[in-house]
């Protein structure tokens, strides 16, 4: 693929790539400080909406101790 996403799966690792090209199921990730998750969910919700789905219909969630 020759678009500005060609790239997007790189620097995933196999467990992270796995979730961010499954597109029939919901997911959730459980995961500590700095192990790429905010990376996983932008790739799965770029890669659904390549794919076809409306982005109205998705919702990615995040949260942080700081946050709170």
């Amino acid at each position: 693929m020759s678009d500005k996403f060609s790239d997007l799966f790189f620097g995933l690792n196999p467990q992270q790539l796995k979730s961010g090209r499954e597109n029939d199921k919901h997911l959730l990730i459980i995961a500590g400080a700095g192990s790429g998750k905010t990376k996983v969910i932008t790739t799965k919700v770029i890669n659904l909406i390549r794919s076809g789905v409306k982005p109205s219909s998705s919702l990615a969630l995040t949260f942080t101790n700081k946050a709170a």
